[in-house]
């Protein structure tokens, strides 16, 4: 049985996505044929559509925006229970500022392939991070690719639970845990990998409290300070003597004393191709890209060649009846 299509545009606030969609909405809903289409606007903000779509139930879900937009939406669905996210199939079509200048050119725009994964596309479900900590109630957030966790008190002791590790620091830190390599998308994700099971790497950069100068530059890793694997695993438990913890995450604005980082499997019903769009050239390359010179000079050679071999035929046939 086929299921209702959802298309959901967060065109609201993201010019980007306005200029695609005023350029190629209308082949986009003849090809999709979406039983139901909504945008985003200030009475219907994305939250509150995505979970209209979740609680009707048993739809496939598309949503088009910006990076931020595709990752909002992707905690608000990981925030359903199980049952209402796994009668789901999940399509995320991300759009960036550098894709804008392909989708206006029809030559090289991939709009037809980007269609077909959707109309054509298979459903996978696909591992997520998922991150619980006291703030000071229990609180829950999703993570496709990982998240950062700092800690900037010099006496701060700091406890890593990575499976069967159990690690200890001392003073301040960056932690970096990274899972997913590709960006979330249903566009180029490569069919075979997302079902395997995967593992979170952790990373750890030891830092001296007198560097420690700007809030921008916390995330932003000094040359000098090597990075140093902890390890790999499936689950990961922070524990810190006060709330020295600091996550990279708007929605978390105090620092927390202890979090839990797990893999949940096959949590994320994702609409995925069948064979993933090659990474798009540079506008450069498509639009001044000429052929081999010794291609071209083949060519003309083999054309040359040709013109020759007509006129002595033609000749020879001449000669013939004059003889």
């Amino acid at each position: 049985m086929k299921r209702p299509l959802h298309l959901i545009l967060d065109s609201h606030l993201n010019p980007g996505v306005s200029l695609f969609w005023w350029k190629h909405g209308l082949r986009v809903m003849e090809q999709l044929v979406p039983a139901e289409f909504a945008s985003t606007s200030n009475r219907q903000p994305l939250e509150k559509l995505l979970e209209q779509s979740v609680w009707s139930g048993w739809k496939k879900v598309i949503l088009i925006g910006s990076p931020a937009s595709v990752q909002r939406g992707f905690n608000i669905l990981m925030q359903a229970n199980d049952a209402c996210r796994n009668s789901l199939e999940v399509g995320f079509w991300p759009l960036k500022w550098s894709d804008l200048p392909f989708q206006m050119i029809p030559q090289i725009s991939q709009l037809g392939s980007i269609l077909q994964v959707f109309k054509a596309g298979h459903t996978l479900p696909v591992d997520v991070i998922k991150l619980q900590y006291l703030s000071p109630e229990l609180e829950t957030s999703y993570f496709w690719n990982g998240l950062s966790i700092r800690s900037r008190n010099a006496g701060a002791d700091t406890r890593f639970y990575l499976d069967d590790q159990n690690l200890h620091e001392e003073g301040t830190f960056d932690c970096r845990i990274e899972f997913h390599k590709e960006e979330l998308s249903s566009l180029m994700m490569i069919p075979d990998k997302p079902g395997k099971a995967l593992q979170m790497s952790v990373y750890l950069t030891r830092r001296n409290q007198a560097s420690s100068k700007s809030s921008v530059r916390h995330w932003i890793p000094s040359r000098y300070q090597p990075e140093q694997i902890l390890g790999s695993g499936r689950q990961l438990e922070i524990e810190g003597n006060w709330a020295n913890l600091e996550l990279n995450d708007p929605e978390v604005r105090e620092p927390v004393q202890s979090l839990h980082v797990e893999i949940i499997r096959r949590a994320l019903p994702l609409i995925i191709p069948a064979i993933p769009i090659r990474s798009r050239e540079t506008l450069k390359s498509k639009l001044f890209q000429l052929e081999p010179r010794g291609s071209v000079a083949t060519q003309r050679q083999n054309a040359s060649s040709a013109k020759r071999n007509r006129i002595r035929f033609r000749n020879h046939k001449l000669d013939t009846r004059g003889s």
